[in-house]
C-alpha cells in the first residue's frame, strides 16, 4: 500500500464517520457545553482541529494561504482569534463555545477537508522528507499568530519536522487524539452513539 492511500483512508475514515457522527447525533445547544469546568466542548475541539490542520497543510506543507483567510472565516465564524487554541484558558474556551457559528465552522471545517484532500494529491513522497524551517515555523507561528500562548515553545517543537510528521501528526494523529476527548465530553452530556 502506498503512503498516499494509507493516509487517505485514515483521513476519510476520521471525516466521513468520527467527525461526521458529532454533527449529527450531537444537538448544537450540546456541542457547546462543557460538563465539568475543566473541560474543553465538542465545539471548541472541532474548531482546534480544524485550525491545526489549516495551518499544517497549508502553511508548513505548501506555504500556501489558509483556508481561515479564503473566504471571511473569522468574521462568518463569529470568532476574533487566528490561533488554533492551544493553551487557552478555560474562561477563553468557555467564551469561544458560546459564540462560535456552528454552520460556518462546520463549512469551514468541510472546506479545510477538501483543501487538505487537493495538497495530499499534489504532495510528492520526496516532499515528505523536506524539513521545516526555523523560519517557517517562526513566520507560521509567531508573525502569523498560530501560537496563543507559549510561541517560542512551538517553534522549539515542530523546528525539523519533516512534512510527512507534520502531515500525519497535524491531520491524522492529533485529530483522532481530540475524537477520543470528544467521545468522553458525549458521554458525560449524556450523547449515545448508538
Amino acid at each position: 500500500m502506498l503512503w498516499k492511500d494509507l493516509f487517505l483512508q485514515r483521513y476519510a475514515t476520521l471525516r466521513d464517520f468520527y467527525l461526521t457522527s458529532f454533527w449529527e447525533t450531537v444537538p448544537y445547544p450540546l456541542m457547546r457545553q462543557r460538563p465539568h469546568p475543566r473541560v474543553n466542548s465538542i465545539a471548541w475541539n472541532l474548531w482546534h482541529i480544524a485550525r491545526a490542520e489549516d495551518a499544517a497543510v497549508n502553511r508548513f506543507l505548501f506555504d500556501q494561504r489558509q483556508v481561515l483567510d479564503d473566504g471571511n472565516w473569522m468574521e462568518r465564524m463569529n470568532l476574533p482569534w487566528r490561533h488554533h487554541g492551544g493553551g487557552m484558558t478555560f474562561a477563553e474556551v468557555e467564551e469561544l463555545s458560546q459564540r462560535i457559528e456552528l454552520d460556518a465552522l462546520r463549512a469551514y471545517a468541510q472546506a479545510v477537508s477538501a483543501r487538505t484532500l487537493e495538497a495530499v494529491e499534489r504532495l510528492s513522497p520526496e516532499a515528505l522528507a523536506e524539513t521545516l524551517s526555523e523560519a517557517q515555523v517562526r513566520r507560521v507561528v509567531v508573525e502569523e499568530g498560530l501560537a496563543h500562548t507559549d510561541p517560542e515553545g512551538y517553534v522549539a517543537n515542530y523546528t525539523g519536522w519533516s512534512k510527512g510528521k507534520t502531515l500525519m501528526n497535524l491531520a491524522l494523529t492529533h485529530p483522532y487524539q481530540h475524537v477520543g476527548e470528544m467521545g468522553v465530553i458525549a458521554t458525560l452530556l449524556g450523547i449515545s452513539f448508538d
